[in-house]
């Protein structure tokens, strides 16, 4: 039986899936792939491209593929492309400076982060042929596939679409809190005088804790695993690899925003 394959998106809004069905889909996604291009277009049709052809830089967006198969079951896979650097200003040690702005295109695939990172990564294209692999067992002996845009939220705070749960709204409202919490500590030791090294210890003791909480098998309850914490701290740490202590207290106060990011529910 043929796989149908359907898409939602946000078109009133200017932000449009391009599904891999196109005669002229590989010609897109190719150059946003990149140096694995070969290996990463074999995941069709969960590969799709998204648009962004509003006025306005997109921060934040969810999309789901749910695959239904012969026996009825269904198989449910939800993730995000979030860039909270935009809203924070940690833009100079960003793989995504821009976000994702008005004009631009994006092309995504559920598991992986496919734009970009092969790139900087060299054994990216070593472990990328299993997710082809486990998308070909999963769609064996599939009827249907859907993929959905649920939700966006945009660098003014407005957010469009379902937003189930509220799921993207508070994982990107924690995540643009958690860097937000780990500059602010910085700042507040450089503005008192202190040091770089002396401004980013709060974070190389977070981050020595919980190698040592590591080494020691301790098990995380899900509450304790924080997450954007544990990011958050370590992209701070991109600043000391990239820059020279000299330079960094300019650039960080240059940067650095710390004013809350509301996000606010668009009416429909």
């Amino acid at each position: 039986m043929a796989l149908s394959i359907h898409v939602s998106d946000f078109r009133a809004d200017g932000i449009k899936v391009i599904p891999a069905t196109g005669d002229d889909f590989d010609a897109l996604a190719r150059p946003l792939i990149g140096r694995v291009a070969d290996i990463g277009i074999q995941l069709k049709p969960l590969l799709f491209v998204v648009s962004n052809e509003s006025e306005h830089t997109i921060v934040s967006f969810s999309k789901t593929w749910t695959v239904r198969h012969e026996d009825g079951r269904t198989t449910t896979m939800r993730s995000h492309t979030s860039f909270p650097e935009y809203i924070c200003g940690d833009v100079l040690i960003s793989h995504d400076p821009l976000a994702f702005p008005p004009g631009s295109r994006r092309v995504e695939t559920p598991s992986v982060v496919i734009q970009g990172y092969a790139e900087s990564e060299p054994y990216y294209d070593q472990f990328l042929p299993q997710f082809v692999v486990e998308k070909d067992q999963m769609l064996a002996h599939a009827t249907e596939l859907r993929i959905e845009l649920d939700a966006a939220i945009f660098a003014d705070g407005r957010l469009i679409g379902r937003d189930p749960d509220g799921w993207l709204s508070g994982l990107f409202s924690e995540y643009v809190s958690a860097k937000q919490d780990w500059y602010r500590q910085i700042l507040e030791r450089l503005d008192a005088g202190g040091s770089v090294d002396d401004a980013f210890a709060p974070i190389r003791a977070f981050q020595e804790e919980k190698n040592r909480q590591v080494r020691a098998g301790r098990r995380f309850p899900r509450e304790e695993t924080q997450l954007w914490k544990t990011q958050a701290a370590a992209e701070a740490t991109r600043w000391r690899r990239r820059f020279t202590d000299d330079e960094l207290p300019a650039l960080l106060k240059q940067s650095i925003r710390l004013e809350p990011f509301v996000i606010r529910r668009v009416p429909t």
